[in-house]
């Protein structure tokens, strides 16, 4: 019997393809070949999977944006919104290929807008997501109940991209360590906990 193939799984094998290729090339000069030897694959397998190669790119940046808001949905994060933030830092080759993919999009994005649409709707996701796990913090008496949940995680989402396109880009002057406390000065006066109630003394 020939081998069952499970498309959407070689789907994804393409798109982690991509980021690595993009991430050593850049958007610009990576090419389908490029994305098949990295692939293990034809040429022809990538174009049997994907119109082109804009789709392609499409698919790392989605395989890219999946992975954050998998973290965001699912219960085994940390529970420290701090501490899960630095899962994202470009601490590692993984990460940084991520950074690099991200960034290139970015780029691309001015001048198209139909990316920039896709790239808002990503972020909006963001938003949303993290925008609930403060609120469910709140409800648990972790973080203070004056904190905004929407204007908060814009917030958290626009620090973390400046600092990790600088992280990515100066990549010797920032190790993980110098990283992680940037990110907690950064981060940790957005989310105060909640003030503990003064009692009196006496009647």
């Amino acid at each position: 019997m020939p081998k069952k193939i499970d498309h959407d799984e070689r789907r994804r094998d393409i798109a982690r393809a991509a980021i690595s290729v993009i991430g050593d090339l850049g958007i610009d000069n990576t090419r389908l070949v490029d994305v098949a030897r990295a692939a293990n694959a034809t040429t022809g397998t990538i174009t049997h999977y994907f119109e082109d190669k804009d789709a392609v790119l499409l698919a790392a940046l989605d395989h890219v944006a999946q992975n954050i808001l998998f973290m965001l949905r699912y219960p085994e994060k940390p529970d420290d919104i701090v501490t899960l933030a630095e899962l994202i830092l470009p601490i590692d080759e993984d990460s940084l290929r991520d950074w690099r993919v991200w960034m290139s999009f970015f780029g691309r994005a001015v001048g198209d807008p139909a990316l920039a649409r896709i790239n808002k709707a990503y972020y909006d996701e963001f938003r949303d997501g993290l925008a609930a796990i403060i609120r469910r913090q709140q409800a648990e008496g972790k973080l203070a109940a004056r904190i905004v949940p929407g204007t908060t995680a814009d917030a958290i989402i626009s620090v973390i991209d400046g600092f990790c396109i600088r992280a990515t880009l100066e990549r010797e002057e920032w190790p993980a360590e110098r990283q992680k406390a940037q990110l907690e000065a950064m981060l940790r006066p957005l989310l105060p906990k909640p003030e503990k109630r003064r009692t009196g003394k006496g009647g």
